[in-house]
C-alpha cells in the first residue's frame, strides 16, 4: 500500500473497534443514555473480531484501552492512540490524522430496538439490545450494565446471515497503560482543519455527511453516518497504488476494489483524476446502495475492456 494511503487511513481501523456504540429504535432516553455511557466508558481488555465477505474471511485479537475520548489499540509491537484531536503512534511504523468529536447524528429512523434484555457476560451483568431494520436483525449488541461500555456485538447482513462478529476476551474497568503510553507517545499528528465537501452529496442511501476536513497533499476526509453504522471517504489527488486490493469488477456495476479486515470494508476508485478510498463498517447491503450515490468510478476505455473480456 502506498505510503500516502496509509497516512490518510490507517487510523481507520481504530474507529472499527468500537463499531457497536449506537443502538436505533429506542425510545429518546434509552438512546441518549446508551450513547452516553459508551462514550465515557473507561475500560481494557483483549478483543477478538471475525468479518466474513465475498468468500473473504478476516480475523484479529488486539488489546484495547479506552478512557472517554481517549483510545488505544495495541497490537504486534506498536500502539495507536487517538485523542485530544491527535493521534499517535508508538512503536512499528507509519502514521495518520484522526478526528475523534463528530457532530452528532442521531439514529436513523429505518431501525427500531426489538428487545432489550438482561444476561451475563464474562462474569458481569449486561444489557443485551436487538436491532432490527425493516423487520429484519440487523445487529444485537451486549452493554456492560456498569461501564456501557460494547462486550460484544453481532451485526448481520440483508440475509440474516452473520456479517461481523466481535467479543471481549477479558475485560477490566480501568486502564493498564494508555495515560503512559501517551506520555511516551513517538509520531504525533494534529486534527486537520474543516473544508467542503465539493462532489460529495449530503446524504447517501440514508448516511448524512457529519463533516467534512482537509487534510496532508490537498486530500479531503468526509465522515458519514446513519447513528448505527458509519464510513470515512478519503479524496486524494491523482491515482495511488492499487495493489492490496482486490478486483471486483461486479461491485455496483463499476470499476471498484477493495480489502476485508477485521472490522472494516475498504473500497478504492478512481475518477476524473482523483482516487477515492472508502472505510466503514457498514454492511455489504448498504454498501450497495451507498457506492452508486458518490462520485463515480471512471470507465474503463474500449481497448481496457477488450483486455478484460479476453484474459480476465
Amino acid at each position: 500500500m502506498s505510503r500516502q494511503l496509509f497516512r490518510l487511513v490507517a487510523v481507520a481501523s481504530l474507529a472499527g473497534v468500537f463499531l457497536a456504540t449506537f443502538v436505533g429504535g429506542a425510545t429518546a432516553a434509552e438512546l441518549e443514555d446508551f450513547l452516553d455511557e459508551a462514550d465515557q466508558a473507561i475500560f481494557s481488555g483483549r478483543q477478538a473480531t471475525w468479518c466474513s465477505y465475498s468468500g473473504h474471511t478476516e480475523f484479529s485479537v488486539v488489546d484495547v484501552e479506552h478512557a472517554g475520548a481517549l483510545v488505544m489499540v495495541e497490537n504486534a509491537g506498536s500502539s495507536q492512540m487517538v485523542g485530544g484531536g491527535r493521534y499517535s503512534v508508538v512503536g512499528g511504523s507509519g502514521a495518520g490524522i484522526a478526528i475523534t468529536d463528530w457532530s452528532s447524528t442521531d439514529a436513523s429512523s429505518r431501525y427500531s430496538t426489538s428487545s432489550v434484555e438482561a444476561d451475563t457476560r464474562l462474569g458481569r451483568d449486561v444489557v443485551v439490545v436487538s436491532v432490527d431494520e425493516e423487520d429484519k436483525i440487523r445487529a444485537r449488541i451486549w452493554f456492560d450494565k456498569d461501564t456501557g461500555a460494547a462486550l460484544g456485538s453481532e451485526i448481520y447482513d440483508s440475509a440474516g446471515d452473520l456479517f461481523r462478529l466481535s467479543w471481549m476476551l477479558d475485560f477490566d474497568t480501568s486502564t493498564r497503560k494508555l495515560y503512559a503510553a501517551l506520555r511516551e507517545s513517538g509520531s504525533t499528528y494534529d486534527v486537520v482543519v474543516s473544508a467542503d465537501g465539493d462532489g460529495l452529496p449530503d446524504v447517501a442511501a440514508g448516511y448524512t455527511r457529519s463533516d467534512t476536513y482537509a487534510g496532508p497533499d490537498e486530500s479531503l476526509h468526509a465522515f458519514y453516518t446513519d447513528g448505527l453504522f458509519s464510513f470515512s471517504i478519503f479524496v486524494i489527488e491523482g491515482r495511488i497504488s492499487e495493489s492490496p486490493f482486490v478486483d471486483a469488477d461486479s461491485m455496483s456495476g463499476g470499476q471498484y476494489r477493495w480489502i476485508l479486515t477485521p472490522s472494516e470494508l475498504w473500497v478504492q476508485w478512481s475518477g476524473d483524476g482523483l482516487t477515492y478510498v472508502l472505510v466503514g463498517d457498514l454492511p455489504p447491503d448498504h454498501l450497495d446502495k451507498v457506492l452508486p450515490e458518490l462520485p463515480q468510478p471512471a470507465q474503463a476505455n474500449i481497448l481496457s475492456r477488450l483486455w478484460h473480456g479476453l484474459f480476465g
